[in-house]
């Protein structure tokens, strides 16, 4: 009884559920028939399908579509990945290795060469023939597995894929680098055999045209060099044989041999010749010399000399017997230490003559130097006591010279004991020198603080003589005032004027006594003396402005004498003013005067300024 549409639709869709979404999938694309058949019942039963039963097939019908489409782009993507690994496994093949191993040919196809080369080809038809084929293979099954909807196998054939390939471009690769050392090897040694047989050649030469310098090295050079020599000919038999690595192996050992020959056959002679003359004639030399020095007298013991020569020595036989045995490490480095030490032992040496002689010439300047600086002491204890007759020293300035004094007599003291020292002890002249010198520079010190002591001495006079020039100036400034007001015809002194000059008088009387008495204050003095000066000052000025003020008020007056008939005002005003003037206050006058006189005729000031001016010079011409 043939089935109904909405019967096979069923059927098709227990088989999904039952064998998988999967299967059912691959069924229904495997068997296009099938699926039209099976799409044509599904959209009669949706057609006439109600109710629940519809939500249900939407569902799986949405699910299907979806798993279609994820299905078709992980199959493109495998597909591309495949077509990519394919074109990689192409490009492999077509790879040729005809021109590295063209190259291999043209050398000598016996030993290491030929067994190279046919591993080399051994490995290139085992690529070809065998790995390859099966990567071939191994792209059908991932199709296959794809095609299938086995994504998860598909993948992990291709990751397979791709480590085949990997190897097979690395042993590809490693075959072209193996080839390029042995060839490159060959030429390289064929270019660098001569500078190593050259260098060989000028080792030997040298060895035998100076051997006398090198001592007892000179067999283990000779013996070294012998045994590069054999190696030098095991290089040409690898070579004859094929065997090109092995025998650039032997070039590039012996090369480095050679030039560390080279190098310690260079440096040998000049290190044996330190150590077995060059330094044994200097530390001779410096012997001789401690000897001859001791025995003149030099206090050498610091030096140590004797057991700084013996360590030398013992180690100058150090060295030898590592020259012969060509280990040369280290000693390069150690005879320079010893020339150093002993350029040091003949500085030392040296110095103690040096010392010597400065000790013996310098030793009389520095007694002769306290000597006078003793002698100016007293002379100066003598001009104090001098000047505190006539002066007032402070307490500071006293104790400054009985500073001096305690400080002459303590080198007096430090120098005797030197020359006790050289007298009686055995004591390096370096030593003394070292002495003396700061005595030399403590006495220099003490001289110019005593010199700065007596310039203060002589500066208390100077000062004196300065205050008295300057008190004479005072009084020539009260002369001059009281000389200009003679002059003038002032008819009156001003009270505040008068008490001004009293004091200025005052003042310079006190600065005259202070200047009299015994010992001289010269701190009170100039004291006293700055307010001398200021007020004769101050006098003077007044003086010369009082003057002008009664000139101005006079001329004011008889100019404005003139207006006093047509001006009331200005005759009243005149009349206060020569008032004030009667009264000696010149000052308010003027202001009085000098206002009306302006009010009247504006301008008038000014003029009449520059008649008093003249009269003012005419005065001071007196």
């Amino acid at each position: 009884m043939a089935k109904t549409v909405k019967q096979r639709f069923w059927q098709h869709l227990f088989q999904m559920q039952g064998a998988g979404i999967g299967h059912a999938a691959g069924w229904l694309l495997c068997k296009p028939g099938a699926a039209r058949r099976a799409i044509h019942g599904l959209c009669f039963f949706l057609y006439t399908a109600r109710g629940p039963i519809m939500e249900v097939v939407i569902g799986l019908l949405a699910a299907l579509v979806l798993f279609f489409a994820a299905g078709y782009f992980i199959r493109k993507n495998i597909y591309r990945e495949v077509d990519r690994l394919e074109a990689r496994k192409i490009e492999i093949m077509n790879r040729s290795l005809a021109d590295e191993m063209s190259r291999v040919k043209e050398l000598k196809m016996t030993g290491q060469a030929e067994e190279l080369f046919e591993k080399w080809r051994q490995e290139w038809d085992e690529i070809i023939t065998a790995q390859l084929p099966e990567v071939e293979e191994l792209l059908f099954d991932a199709e296959d597995h794809a095609d299938k909807y086995r994504f998860k196998k598909s993948r992990e054939v291709l990751v397979h894929i791709e480590r085949m390939l990997d190897a097979a471009d690395q042993n590809i690769e490693q075959i072209i680098e193996e080839i390029y050392e042995l060839v490159t090897s060959e030429e390289r040694n064929s270019s660098e055999i001569e500078d190593v047989k050259e260098k060989f050649k000028k080792a030997k030469k040298t060895l035998l045209a100076h051997s006398h310098t090198f001592g007892s090295a000179h067999a283990k050079l000779e013996a070294e060099l012998y045994e590069v020599y054999e190696e030098l000919k095991r290089f040409e038999a690898e070579t004859d044989a094929g065997n090109y690595l092995a025998a650039r192996d032997i070039l590039i050992k012996q090369n480095e041999i050679l030039i560390d020959l080279g190098e310690k056959i260079e440096a040998i002679p000049a290190m044996l010749s330190d150590c077995q003359t060059g330094i044994p004639n200097q530390l001779a030399e410096i012997r001789d010399g401690y000897k001859e020095m001791s025995e003149q007298g030099y206090v050498l013991d610091h030096i140590q000399i004797q057991s700084e020569t013996e360590r030398i020595s013992d180690t100058l036989v150090i060295f030898q017997e590592k020259i012969r045995e060509l280990d040369l490490e280290g000693i390069s480095e150690s005879l320079q230490e010893i020339h150093d030490s002993i350029e040091t032992m003949y500085d030392l040496l040296e110095k103690e003559v040096h010392a010597n002689h400065y000790v013996l010439t310098e030793t009389a300047k520095t007694e002769g130097a306290l000597h006078e600086l003793v002698a100016a002491k007293l002379v100066s204890k003598e001009e104090t006591d001098t000047v505190k007759k006539s002066y007032h020293l402070s307490e500071e300035d006293t104790s400054r010279l009985r500073s001096i004094d305690k400080q002459v007599a303590a080198l007096q003291k430090r120098f005797y004991h030197i020359q006790d020292r050289m007298a009686n002890e055995k004591i390096a002249y370096s030593l003394l020198k070292e002495e003396l010198t700061e005595l030399e520079r403590q006495t220099a010190e003490v001289k110019a603080e005593h010199a700065e002591y007596r310039e203060m001495l002589h500066a208390l006079r100077k000062e004196e003589r300065a205050a008295r020039e300057q008190l004479t100036e005072a009084r020539r400034l009260l002369n001059d005032s009281a000389r200009l007001i003679s002059k003038s015809n002032v008819p009156g002194l001003p009270a505040q004027y008068t008490d001004l000059l009293r004091e200025a008088q005052r003042t310079i009387v006190h600065v005259s006594e202070k200047l009299d008495e015994i010992p001289l204050d010269m701190v009170a003095v100039n004291i006293l003396l700055e307010d001398a000066v200021a007020a004769s000052a101050k006098v003077h000025e007044q003086t010369e402005d009082m003057i002008e003020q009664v000139y101005y008020v006079e001329k004011i007056i008889q100019y404005g004498n003139r207006f006093r008939s047509r001006n009331d005002n200005l005759s009243k005003e005149l009349n206060e003013a020569e008032k004030l003037f009667r009264h000696y206050e010149y000052e308010s006058s003027l202001k009085k005067a000098a206002t009306a006189i302006e009010t009247v005729e504006p301008g008038s000031f000014e003029k009449i300024g520059m008649l008093v001016e003249e009269d003012l010079e005419e005065l001071k011409n007196k």
